[in-house]
């Protein structure tokens, strides 16, 4: 894993940034922060590092860039005090581990399904198989929410792992399968390079398929016995969001700043999707939260008895707190 030192002095940072939850403290809790990408859906914790809004509520970051497969192993041994893997961390709680989730960034994923000529609508897809990144992934999970809405089994349909990158788009032009199922930023990324040339957009999931995705989650040990730096974490972090909403060519540099080859205009394209499925608090709406809990434990083949209940996966009480305090005291971010 790749680590990346942010530390910035809190006393100095102290003397000159007046804001809600900064706290006078001796030292900083030293804190860890997994991220799975160096896009700009995880540009509000890069923020958060570059602004000091950790700092300013004590903590002293650092990042590791992993997937949750590695993140959720490090929230339950205490070695991570959150990851920007809420997914695999929602499959873990599943099978019984005790972490929470914190914020949820999306309701409405902004996916696209595209397809050769033998798909033209959903109905087309049983007998067949969807390219998507990984198996179990939000891809998948759309997948599924967006066939049982229409009637058609999801078993009846296969789901390849394909990784990231052109080997999405290569699979489909090469017929390996008969369809994807990957972000539509993506897909722009794929036709620029030429391909997806004899393939067409059959479903887009954006506005009819509603699920959580992207947000954060920690250990429910850590929101126990460390409150503040929860407390602190999440501040940062809905601070990092109002700056981004206020400050985009801001937020594309400094996410081009954790990217060793930067494409600014990819990025600034990226920044107005973020924009446009971003929630308004960072929580979502338990009617979002059910289907998706249902569809993950059928996937994982738990009893619809054994879902947990909502307040035992997600936590979104620190979230509303540190809104209501932001705008009590008419906090803006400044560039």
């Amino acid at each position: 894993m790749i680590v990346l030192n942010r530390r910035t002095a809190v006393a100095a940072l102290a003397a000159f940034t007046a804001a809600p939850f900064a706290r006078v403290a001796s030292a900083a809790d030293k804190i860890t922060i997994s991220v799975p990408s160096t896009n700009v859906d995880d540009a509000a914790i890069f923020i958060a590092l570059q602004k000091g809004y950790f700092a300013a509520a004590g903590l002293d970051a650092d990042l590791t860039f992993a997937g949750g497969g590695i993140a959720t192993p490090g929230l339950l041994s205490g070695s991570l005090q959150a990851s920007a893997s809420p997914a695999a961390a929602l499959s873990a709680i599943l099978r019984g581990a005790d972490l929470r989730i914190l914020l949820v960034f999306g309701t409405s994923p902004p996916y696209q399904l595209w397809g050769n000529d033998s798909i033209r609508s959903l109905a087309d897809l049983p007998g067949k198989s969807v390219g998507i990144q990984s198996r179990g992934d939000t891809f998948e999970l759309a997948t599924r929410i967006a066939l049982q809405q229409a009637g058609i089994s999801a078993d009846s349909v296969g789901f390849t792992p394909l990784g990231v990158g052109g080997t999405v788009g290569a699979a489909l032009t090469s017929g390996v399968v008969p369809a994807i199922c990957t972000a539509g930023v993506e897909i722009n990324e794929l036709r620029a390079h030429g391909q997806l040339k004899n393939a067409h957009l059959v479903f887009n999931y954006y506005g009819k398929i509603h699920m959580p995705f992207n947000g954060l989650a920690t250990s429910q040990k850590l929101i126990t016995e460390s409150p503040q730096i929860v407390h602190g974490i999440v501040a940062g972090i809905v601070k990092a969001v109002r700056y981004a909403r206020a400050f985009k060519s801001q937020t594309v540099a400094i996410t081009a700043k954790y990217d060793t080859n930067p494409n600014l205009v990819a990025l600034a394209g990226d920044y107005d999707v973020l924009m446009q499925y971003l929630t308004p608090s960072l929580t979502a709406p338990t009617d979002a939260l059910v289907p998706d809990l249902a569809v993950r434990a059928q996937l994982l083949n738990i009893p619809k008895a054994q879902i947990p209940p909502i307040d035992k996966v997600y936590d979104f009480s620190i979230a509303r707190a540190v809104n209501a305090e932001l705008d009590r005291s008419r906090w803006r971010p400044t560039a």
